[in-house]
C-alpha cells in the first residue's frame, strides 16, 4: 500500500508540470497563428491553470495521506520488532528455566541413588558443568571446627577430593563472605565471573558452591549474562543445600567413622539390591572379602592405636584401588568387603590381586614404628543358581578361609556353584 501510494503521488508531481508546459505551448500557438483571437488563448490558459490548481490540491492531499500511511507503517513495523524481541527473550528465559528444571530433576535423582558425598558431588558437577559452561566448580564446607574447607574441586575436567587437595587451590575469602552474609557474592575478573553461592539448608548455612564462568560479548551482554546466572545459581543452591546436607544425615548410619568406608549394615542393603538386579537382568557382579593377616599381632605388639592406623591406611588403599562404580565396606573388625558391579570372577581376581600387591608394598608409620601389612582375599561371582545373597557371601567367605589356610597373602577365587549344606562339626 505504501509503495503504490508513493508511486501515485510521485506521478502527481509530473502532471502539473506537463499541464503547465502544455498551457504555455497552447498560448504561444494562439499568438503566432490565426487559429483564433488572442483572448481565446487566455481563456484556454485560464482553464488549464484551474486544472493545474485542482491537480496540485489533489497532489497535496495524496502526499499527506501517503506520509500518514508511511508513518503508520513504520510504527507498526517498530511495534512488531519490539514484540518479536520480547518473544525471543521470553523463549530464551523459558529455555533457561527448562534446563534448570531438568538439571534439578537429575540432581534429585542423584540424591535418591547415592549417599556418599564424593559420589554425589562428582555426579552433581557432571550435571552443572554443561549447564553453566563453567571452567571450575568447587564445593566448600564447614569442618567440625566451623572453618571453611575445600572438599571437592572440578578443574579442567578433573575432579579432586579432599584427600587429594591441599586447601590452597582456591581463595576462600569470597566463599566466607557469601556464607557470612548468606547471599550470593560475585566478582568479575576480565572475561571471567566468579560466583559464590551459599548453601542454606533448614536456615542453617552448610557450605558454599563456587563457580568460575567465562563471560564473553559486549559490556551489555556480560551484564545480561551475570543477571541470568544470579537467578539460575540462586535456584540451584536451594536444591544443592539439601544434597550436600543429606550425606551428613546418613553418615552415622552407613559410614564407618574409623575407616570412612560404608558400614556392614549398608553392605547388607547393597548386596541384596545387586542380587535382585542380577537375577532380574542377568548381569554379573562379584564380591571380594578381604582380611588383614595377623592383625591381632599388630595390636599386641604396637597397641590398638597402631592397629587403627593400619585399618585406615588399608581403607585408603582399597578406595584408591577400586573403580568409581565399585563400593567398599568395613565388614567387621579387620575384614573388608568390596562389591564389583558387572564384573566376572576373572576380572574381580585381577582387581583383588592388584589391591593385594599394593597393600603389601605399602609402609605404615604408627606409634614411632614402621610396619607393613598383608591381606588375604576371597572372590565369588553371582550365579543364578544361588538362592540368595547370603549364599554368595558364604562362597566368598569360604574362598577367604582357603586363602588363610594356604598361607595367607594370596587371592582365592571360589569355584563352587553353590555353597551346599553346611559341614557337620566333628
Amino acid at each position: 500500500m505504501g509503495k503504490k501510494t508513493n508511486a501515485w503521488s510521485m506521478g502527481l508531481y509530473w502532471i502539473p508540470f506537463l499541464a503547465g508546459l502544455g498551457s504555455a505551448c497552447t498560448y504561444v500557438v494562439f499568438l503566432v497563428t490565426d487559429w483564433g483571437e488572442p483572448h481565446a488563448g487566455l481563456v484556454v490558459t485560464l482553464i488549464l491553470g484551474i486544472v493545474i490548481g485542482l491537480l496540485a490540491v489533489a497532489m497535496a492531499i495524496f502526499a499527506a495521506a501517503d506520509a500518514r500511511a508511511l508513518a503508520e507503517s513504520k510504527r507498526h513495523e517498530q511495534l512488531l520488532e519490539e514484540r518479536l524481541t520480547e518473544a525471543r527473550n521470553q523463549t530464551k528465559l523459558l529455555s533457561s528455566h527448562l534446563e534448570v528444571l531438568t538439571a534439578m530433576r537429575e540432581v534429585t535423582r542423584i540424591l535418591s541413588d547415592a549417599v556418599d558425598l564424593k559420589q554425589i558431588a562428582g555426579n552433581v558437577f557432571d550435571v552443572l558443568q554443561p549447564l553453566l559452561d563453567t571452567d571450575e566448580i568447587a564445593l566448600v564446607l564447614r569442618n567440625e571446627e566451623g572453618d571453611l574447607a575445600l572438599k571437592v574441586l572440578r578443574r579442567e575436567g578433573k575432579t579432586l577430593y579432599d584427600d587429594e587437595l591441599s586447601g590452597d587451590e582456591i581463595d576462600l575469602d569470597d566463599a566466607a563472605q557469601a556464607l557470612d552474609h548468606q547471599s550470593l557474592v560475585k566478582a568479575i575478573d576480565g572475561s571471567t565471573g566468579i560466583f559464590c553461592v551459599p548453601l542454606i539448608a533448614d536456615q542453617h548455612p552448610v557450605g558454599v558452591m563456587r563457580f568460575e564462568i567465562p563471560l564473553d560479548g559486549s559490556a551489555e551482554e556480560k551484564e545480561s549474562k551475570i543477571d541470568e546466572y544470579e537467578v539460575v545459581l540462586t535456584d540451584i543452591a536451594k536444591h544443592l543445600a539439601l544434597v550436600v546436607k543429606t550425606p551428613s544425615l546418613h553418615d552415622r548410619a552407613i559410614i564407618d567413622s574409623l575407616t570412612g568406608l560404608f558400614t556392614r549394615r549398608h553392605f547388607d542393603i547393597r548386596i541384596n539390591d545387586m542380587f535382585r538386579l542380577g537375577r532380574r537382568y542377568a548381569t554379573p557382579f562379584s564380591l571380594v572379602l578381604l582380611d588383614i593377616d595377623h592383625f591381632k599381632a599388630v595390636n599386641d605388639s604396637h597397641g590398638h592405636r597402631a592397629g587403627d592406623v593400619v585399618l585406615r591406611e588399608t581403607a585408603v588403599l582399597i578406595t584408591r584401588g577400586i573403580r568409581d562404580c565399585d563400593s567398599a565396606f568395613r565388614y567387621g573388625g579387620e575384614e573388608f568387603a568390596i562389591l564389583l558391579p558387572e564384573t566376572t570372577s576373572e576380572q574381580a581376581e585381577a582387581i583383588a590381586e592388584r589391591l593385594r600387591k599394593t597393600i603389601r608394598a605399602n609402609t605404615v608409620e604408627a606409634e614411632e614404628a614402621e610396619m607393613s601389612a598383608t591381606v588375604s582375599l576371597g572372590v565369588a561371582e553371582y550365579s543364578p543358581e544361588l538362592a540368595n545373597h547370603g549364599e554368595l557371601i558364604t562362597l566368598a567367605d569360604r574362598a577367604l578361609y582357603t586363602a588363610k589356610q594356604d598361607g595367607r597373602d594370596r587371592t582365592v577365587v571360589s569355584t563352587e556353584p553353590t555353597p551346599g549344606p553346611p559341614k557337620k562339626k566333628k
